[in-house]
């Protein structure tokens, strides 16, 4: 918020009052054709004509100079003053860090518990580049699961994570789908946790970060059970997912992987979790377009009380009646920004509390089997301006 305050302050121009003199120009029309002609003023009128005071002159053009120069100065100088007051604000702001009270697995008994991870790419990825998304699960009966694991820069900060949560083995990992932004860091997962089972769709994707993930799952002899729309199962002895999307018989067209983000996407794993009378509801990175169609299948049974809002919060997904049907009490947005603004006023239009993790940090939610709703954010808000 700060950096985005900073950015306008700096592009607007300084409003500085110029003020331009009329040029007055002496020629025949100026006179009345009824006056002197040209050749009597000429001889008469030169010797009335004033002259012109160029000392006097001088003096006023540098006074103005050294007014505008003045207020330009007041003008920086306030500005600078302002930006270093908003820093200041900051700062304090900033020394509140849950981190402890985010990663500490007390009261956790009896609820369904995730942390949405604040992911930040290293310093070395390109501009273009996503740190994705990336979920840590804990069941009631302390059953963990990696929902996708970021960009592969993020891999050890998954890793650090779930350390942190005191964990040392993984009870199942989901892959939304395999663009790399969300298994690249689980590479790194697979390297450094054991684990007992891989969740993925059937969907092919031969890029060399996939089939790197598919060969460390291979070394270790980890179990791939393939999902599609209507499979269900059961994550520990409270927890049952089931899972929307992709379709069963996955078409390719011809030119597939060329132009393909849009369809890898519209494969994503749409999952939902029911604990009791509560449940969280996954989207992966699904399209507006995608979202139709779960509409007209399902209806109701996509509502959820957490919702972990699609393709990071863009505007390509979680359209309006989408959002209306899901009408969750949570949504959680895991980016390196807020993707867009309207996506989340639509949010809160419906009245669902909306957390950001480039903003919030990293964010826990929990539940118990009867609706009953906590969350912790590792940062306090410095500004309102996401109400």
């Amino acid at each position: 918020m700060i950096g985005s305050k900073m950015n306008q302050l700096s592009k607007e121009p300084l409003s500085i009052g110029v003020v331009t003199l009329p040029k007055k120009v002496f020629s025949k029309e100026n006179f009345s054709k009824e006056g002197s002609s040209m050749d009597s003023y000429s001889i008469e009128a030169k010797k009335r004509k004033p002259k012109l005071d160029r000392s006097r002159h001088s003096n006023a053009l540098a006074l103005r100079c050294k007014t505008t120069f003045i207020f330009a100065m007041l003008c920086i100088v306030f500005g600078i003053r302002t930006v270093g007051l908003t820093w200041a604000q900051a700062e304090s702001s900033a020394i509140v860090d849950r981190y402890d009270q985010v990663f500490s697995r007390e009261n956790n008994d009896k609820r369904l518990t995730a942390w949405f991870l604040r992911l930040l790419l290293s310093e070395e990825s390109n501009t273009d580049e996503k740190s994705g998304d990336s979920t840590i699960i804990i069941s009631p009966d302390n059953k963990v699961m990696l929902i996708d694991g970021g960009a592969p820069s993020c891999g050890s900060m998954v890793c650090s994570y779930l350390h942190a949560l005191e964990i040392d083995r993984i009870d199942a990992i989901v892959v939304s789908h395999p663009h790399i932004d969300h298994i690249g860091g689980l590479i790194s997962v697979l390297q450094e946790f054991p684990v007992e089972v891989i969740y993925m769709s059937k969907l092919e994707y031969p890029t060399a970060i996939f089939q790197n993930f598919l060969t460390n799952a291979a070394d270790k002899k980890i179990p791939i059970i393939y999902l599609e729309e209507g499979s269900e199962f059961d994550f520990g002895s409270k927890i049952h997912a089931k899972v929307y999307n992709p379709e069963a018989n996955i078409v390719y067209y011809s030119e597939y992987p060329a132009n393909s983000t849009l369809f890898v996407n519209d494969r994503s794993l749409v999952m939902k979790f029911a604990f009791g009378n509560s449940s969280m509801l996954f989207m992966g990175d699904v399209y507006t377009s995608r979202e139709l169609d779960l509409i007209e299948k399902y209806g109701s049974e996509l509502k959820a009380d957490v919702f972990k809002v699609g393709h990071h919060g863009s505007d390509t997904s979680s359209s309006k009646s989408f959002i209306r049907l899901v009408s969750p009490e949570i949504a959680v947005m895991m980016h390196d920004r807020l993707a867009s603004l309207q996506v989340y006023n639509n949010l809160r239009k419906i009245g669902a509390a909306v957390y950001l993790s480039p903003i919030d940090g990293n964010i826990r939610v929990s539940i118990d089997d009867k609706g009953n709703l906590s969350v912790i954010t590792q940062f306090d808000r410095i500004s309102d301006f996401l109400k």
